[in-house]
């Protein structure tokens, strides 16, 4: 192939590309434009970077409600509860009844889930790459315009037919990749009551 058309054909699939991005990323924020209420079940999977062949494996439900609340109740191995209204968040472990409270967005789950309903603007706070595309979608790679503390990108799996986010992945500045893949996903309204801690 010639210089020239290589140039071209490097330049025409940058387009493309970018082209994609742009289009999914549109997607995503139409479709979560429209529910109000996120519940599903979850499965977590964290693989370390100094431990890669012993990752940790969790499973649990979550919840959203818009504006900004937000609930995890993880139920294996072990039992332990997140819940925020958008600025707290707790953390409660009722083995042990202890409870922490933290800033919700010192928290990775501010970073790997709070853009599905407008916490965090994917089109403002991030630059979005398209990358391969396989049988259950596409994979979104964002990363932070400005530097982060608690992460370093996030990788989204997204629906290429509606924008429905079906897997959020956080990798941390050591390396450690936190993916959270979504089952039974439903948009009926919740009881903001389910969201206050106690």
């Amino acid at each position: 192939m010639r210089p020239v058309l290589v140039v071209l054909f490097a330049l025409l699939s940058s387009a493309a590309v970018a082209d994609d991005a742009d289009s999914i990323t549109q997607k995503i924020l139409d479709f979560y434009s429209q529910p109000q209420d996120f519940a599903a079940q979850f499965t977590q999977v964290v693989e370390r970077a100094n431990l890669p062949d012993m990752p940790l494996k969790k499973r649990g439900r979550l919840f959203f409600k818009k504006p900004n609340l937000m609930r995890f109740d993880y139920l294996e191995p072990d039992r332990i509860h997140y819940v925020s209204d958008g600025s707290v968040l707790w953390n409660y472990i009722p083995e042990s009844a202890i409870a922490y409270k933290l800033p919700v967005e010192d928290s990775e789950l501010f970073y790997s889930l709070g853009f599905l309903f407008g916490v965090r603007k994917l089109d403002e706070d991030f630059i979005v790459q398209a990358g391969e595309e396989n049988q259950d979608g596409l994979i979104l790679t964002l990363k932070p315009k400005e530097d982060q503390a608690g992460y370093q990108e996030i990788r989204l799996l997204v629906a290429t037919q509606n924008g429905e986010i079906r897997e959020t992945t956080v990798v941390d500045p050591a390396g450690n990749e936190s993916r959270i893949t979504f089952d039974k996903v439903n948009y009926r309204t919740l009881d903001p009551a389910g969201f206050k801690f106690t």
